[in-house]
């Protein structure tokens, strides 16, 4: 495939300006995160030092045209190299691209994210003046306020013409190069940032295939605080150790338990996916070094259940095992509660919403064995 013989997207002012409280108020510190396909290629943005982000820009280039010659590479590589700065400079904290084969015609898209630090403005402030700035900006595009799975946002589409440089362009003069461009403009719950999804490309009969790749990578928009990192770094050092055969008196007591915690939840929803139990080294055992099997855990999931109803099942466990003398791990409200019994040394349950998926995971551990000795100081039964 021969190189792109159009450049990637100049960056755009993502988002109007602001007004800046003197003092702003602390707030939650927000993960995020989306899936971007794998036939795009990062340009490197995330990197400070201009000659680490040339080379590893070369090495993008070489893998993406891996049969060009050298001047398609080095044309490819001139195209982006000048983006990745002014990308940087504009607040992206992703970019990449795309040079797909349409069937002997060459296509490019290129994906860029930026995250907009906020002060003195909440939410629905952000929507209301981020419409209103890119209705005065682009009169004549499209622009709405939308209801997206990660909540509103707003969303424009319209064109974004760029100049092709003459030492880039295949007739060694500036060329105008007409552009579609989609932006989407997110402000997350913490009333502290702004996100901004942007597509562009100079490939218009490919308009409609790259619009649906990106509203798919915009339905992927997820965010977590750092109590719900907590949990997720807690579970992924917890593997299960598949030549271990959990003990059978033990998986019977988890099952027990999972079923108090259905009850507790009250919801009714397919469950049929995702139910396994399997041994594992608990976070402690982990943490200083120990890998064999120490736990059983019992994980399941139960879904096709709105997220308003999940959230809600959420309090209820909490309040109902708080009530039995649980003890409170961690709390996102509405999102996930982790909770363990005789304050902490009993078995744990952690029960996590996935946003705009209908579902609800949950994971019962049993209490490590290493600390917990003989049936009878079992805290099932």
């Amino acid at each position: 495939m021969s190189e792109p013989t159009t450049a990637a997207p100049e960056p755009t002012t993502a988002a109007p300006e602001y007004a800046v409280a003197a003092a702003a108020p602390e707030t939650r510190r927000l993960h995020v995160g989306w899936i971007i396909p794998p036939f795009f290629h990062e340009i490197p943005v995330d990197v400070e030092d201009a000659d680490a982000a040339a080379e590893r820009l070369y090495d993008v280039v070489k893998e993406v045209l891996v049969h060009g010659t050298e001047d398609e590479q080095l044309r490819m590589f001139l195209i982006y190299a000048t983006l990745v700065g002014e990308l940087r400079d504009a607040g992206a904290v992703y970019a990449g691209f795309c040079a797909m084969d349409m069937g002997g015609r060459p296509s490019t898209a290129t994906v860029a994210v930026y995250r907009i630090p906020l002060q003195g403005i909440t939410a629905d402030q952000v929507l209301a003046e981020t419409y209103a700035g890119l209705r005065r900006a682009h009169p004549d595009d499209d622009l709405q306020v939308s209801d997206l799975p990660c909540g509103k946002g707003v969303v424009r589409i319209g064109g974004a013409p760029f100049t092709l440089a003459a030492e880039v362009s295949p007739t060694g003069e500036p060329v105008e190069v007409p552009r579609g461009q989609i932006q989407v403009y997110v402000p997350l719950p913490n009333d502290a940032d702004l996100l901004v999804f942007e597509l562009s490309t100079p490939s218009m009969e490919d308009w409609d295939f790259y619009s649906e790749i990106f509203a798919e990578i915009v339905r992927t928009l997820d965010w977590g605080t750092d109590e719900e990192a907590e949990m997720v770094t807690a579970l992924s050092q917890a593997p299960s150790i598949s030549d271990v055969a959990p003990d059978p008196a033990v998986v019977q007591e988890l099952y027990a338990c999972s079923s108090r915690v259905l009850d507790s939840l009250a919801v009714r929803g397919r469950m049929d996916q995702g139910n396994q139990v399997s041994a594992v080294t608990c976070p402690d055992c982990w943490s200083k070094g120990l890998r064999s099997a120490c736990a059983v855990r019992h994980q399941w999931q139960v879904e096709e259940v709105e997220d308003e109803v999940l959230a809600a099942a959420l309090g209820r466990l909490d309040g109902q095992l708080q009530a039995g003398g649980w003890f409170k791990l961690a709390e996102t409200e509405g999102r996930s509660v982790a909770l363990a019994a005789d304050g902490g040394s009993g078995p744990r349950v952690s029960a996590a919403l996935i946003p705009g998926q209908r579902r609800l995971v949950v994971e019962v551990t049993a209490p490590c064995t290493r600390t917990v000795r003989g049936a009878g100081d079992s805290v099932f039964g």
